[in-house]
């Protein structure tokens, strides 16, 4: 099946990899000869700019991602009671977090309806994801965190392109001190790590919605034992 993350994520990739040429070309221009101030300047900028670009492409397609999951047991109609235990526990958390009398005391199919009222994508994104984000995330919800370590050194480059970007957007840093510390090598290595780790993951995801996994196995057992006996 066909997932919107997975079609943004190509779009967004795409995007990546369009400015990490932009950055190369600046750089070889630099080095031949172009290299005046003003163009050293231009070329830290847009060096610091890649932890804006991938930050970017990390975040949305977590977000995405979890969205999806959302959506498709939104679609189902899924219980609260055929749900995994750690989805359970999640669900439970988030309605206490964003219960509201005024507006859930008009809930009908209550085992359903508890479920899409507790589903909380922003509770997990605030500028702060990172390889550790995700792997709790998918401890929560029970999609796999396995890639292929050669390409993607297991996310661990998303704790620089996340302390970076966050260093830019508080002012921590400014773009001339980033984009010092990197050449378009370096930069283009995160990326592509980075955004083979993103992948890898949000196949992850496509693989556990295809298969349903966020539902209770020992529900679908018993239901399983209990048709083959009447």
């Amino acid at each position: 099946m066909t997932y919107l993350f997975l079609d943004d994520f190509s779009r967004r990739k795409l995007q990546v990899k369009r400015y990490l040429a932009v950055v190369s070309r600046t750089e070889r221009e630099a080095k031949s000869g172009q290299g005046r101030k003003i163009e050293t300047e231009r070329l830290h900028v847009l060096r610091a700019g890649t932890f804006l670009i991938l930050y970017n492409l990390v975040e949305a397609s977590a977000r995405g991602a979890l969205e999806g999951i959302h959506d498709v047991m939104a679609a189902e109609r899924v219980a609260f009671s055929d749900l995994t235990p750690g989805l359970r526990r999640e669900i439970v958390k988030g309605f206490m977090r964003n219960g509201n009398p005024d507006v859930h005391d008009k809930m009908i199919d209550v085992p359903v309806e508890f479920v899409t009222a507790s589903l909380d994508v922003e509770y997990h994104f605030s500028g702060n994801v990172d390889a550790k984000r995700i792997r709790e995330i998918a401890a929560t919800y029970g999609f796999s965190i396995d890639t292929d370590n050669r390409k993607t050194h297991n996310g661990k480059d998303l704790l620089v392109v996340k302390t970076n970007r966050n260093d830019l957007a508080h002012g921590d840093k400014t773009y001339d001190e980033v984009g010092r510390d990197f050449t378009a090598r370096d930069l283009i290595g995160i990326g592509y790590r980075t955004m083979s780790y993103v992948e890898g993951i949000l196949l992850n995801v496509a693989k556990y919605l295809d298969d349903s996994a966020y539902k209770n196995v020992d529900i679908d057992q018993a239901e399983a034992e209990e048709a083959a006996m009447t």
